[in-house]
């Protein structure tokens, strides 16, 4: 008797195919692969920026929240440019009746108060960027061009105001609710604070009041190891660093948050700086290779750190991503998932702005492949309106992620499978399917809009619901 024919159904969706599956019982979404040391869940490591993003406070500038506040609503009006009268304030009116943080799609023509000021008074030079910074500070004030949105600014005032937050009063709700849900559901994560400001011991001082029981949403949670089974979460000096860049060096100084002042007042080598004897209680990871191992190491477990991103850099190349604050990923190891969140991400083809998104050997990932899984455009007007805002974007980006992981497993699979029949059978596989299948419907982005949110343009519009006039 001669070979057995056989024939082999690779496909994965919900078909009527008289093939034999290999693996279709794999349930990859709900549970790990056996042997495969991917967990069901992966461990989070989340990266903050700080300011305009869990913080409406703008420490780099010293702008206070109320001209944040007029800053975030002047990005999100929409209107047209008249006819100039020889008045800069009025040559802007006002046409959505509430704030957006998409540019409208059915009147993609309008312009944003911000975008206006831009074409205005072009140019990064400080004296134009202090003569714009001065028109939209008063955005909402009696006989500006967004008096209208006069109620939406006193609602985002509102949910700055009262007993929402601890110490400090400056980190938002929306961050403490995520949180508390990432602890109910038992996730394991990391939180990584990442700013180019002088901000992080107060933002260090208010989370470890928050993790002793200080919040007064939260007077029963603790994360400071007094609680059994929960961790100590707790922002420790030995987990603060400084990111240093240049074209020749990547690396982390543990310790110190001010090396970017430091470093320039010890004439701004690293090396001469590291030896001195009155920095002997610093540690370095130097060269990319240390810095991903050391990374690794300090959030493979829940922990949360405090890095400050390198200014200078970011500043000498031109305030692009690729020179911005770094994000490595290990593309393939699914055990983890990174996502940063930063109000500055913006998304063409080829730039993010301000997050430099790379794989453990140093190679640039595409902007878009990087916003699809691993950065996402912090939106403040809806992180203050809505305190679900945080948990609702990671939901977004651990869906994605789990179908890059469950394909990249069923392809693994199937592959062995298919290895091991091809050795015992003739196999007879068919080349084609007549059902038709788009693997990606439903997770597209759009590259038409002028700054990105991680969702789809139909969760822009969910999203924007809550923006309701008071």
């Amino acid at each position: 008797m001669g070979p057995v024919q056989s024939q082999l159904c690779v496909c994965w969706g919900p078909r009527n195919c008289s093939g034999p599956r290999l693996v279709a019982a794999l349930d990859t979404k709900k549970k790990g692969v056996p042997g495969s040391g991917v967990p069901a869940q992966p461990h989070l490591v989340l990266h903050f920026d700080v300011n305009k993003t869990i913080v409406m406070v703008d420490t780099i500038q010293g702008i206070p929240s109320a001209d944040v506040l007029n800053g975030i609503l002047a990005e999100c009006a929409w209107g047209r440019v008249k006819p100039p009268n020889g008045s800069p304030e009025h040559g802007w009116q006002l046409v959505c009746d509430k704030p957006l943080s998409v540019r409208p799609p059915e009147t993609p023509e309008l312009v944003s108060y911000l975008e206006y000021l831009e074409q205005i008074l072009p140019g990064k030079a400080k004296d134009m960027k202090k003569k714009r910074e001065q028109m939209w500070k008063k955005f909402t004030e009696p006989g500006q061009p967004g008096e209208e949105l006069r109620p939406f600014y006193q609602q985002l005032e509102s949910s700055l105001a009262g007993h929402r937050m601890v110490g400090t009063n400056m980190v938002i709700a929306a961050f403490f609710e995520l949180l508390v849900e990432l602890l109910n559901k038992g996730r394991s994560f990391s939180i990584v604070f990442r700013t180019f400001g002088s901000d992080l011991p107060a933002v260090q001082a208010e989370f470890n009041a928050f993790c002793a029981g200080q919040h007064p949403k939260y007077p029963d949670l603790r994360l400071d190891g007094s609680a059994e089974g929960k961790p100590d979460l707790r922002l420790k000096a030995e987990n603060t660093g400084s990111w240093y860049r240049s074209s020749e060096d990547m690396s982390v100084v543990w310790g110190t948050v001010t090396l970017e002042e430091d470093l320039a007042a010890a004439g701004g080598v690293l090396d001469e700086f590291l030896s001195h004897p009155d920095n002997s209680g610093l540690t370095s990871s130097r060269g990319l290779e240390a810095v991903v191992e050391e990374l690794r190491l300090r959030t493979s477990q829940p922990s949360v750190l405090a890095l400050r991103d390198y200014f200078p850099y970011w500043q000498r190349g031109g305030q692009h991503g690729p020179y911005g604050k770094p994000l490595l990923v290990d593309t393939c190891d699914h055990r983890y998932h990174p996502v940063f969140f930063d109000d500055n991400i913006t998304l063409d083809t080829e730039d993010t702005k301000i997050v430099d998104a790379r794989d453990k050997t140093g190679r640039a990932l595409w902007p878009v492949y990087a916003q699809r899984y691993f950065i996402c455009r912090a939106e403040p007007l809806l992180a203050l309106l809505d305190d679900r805002y945080f948990i609702r974007k990671v939901e977004e980006k651990e869906r994605c992620f789990f179908r890059k992981r469950r394909a990249r497993m069923r392809l693994r699979a199937a592959t062995l499978a298919v290895s091991r029949i091809i050795r015992d059978d003739n196999v007879n596989i068919p080349n084609e399917s007549q059902v038709e299948y788009d693997a990606w419907k439903q997770s597209r982005i759009s590259l038409s809009r002028t700054h990105f949110s991680s969702s789809t343009a139909q969760d822009d519009e969910k999203e924007h619901e809550i923006v309701r006039k008071p």
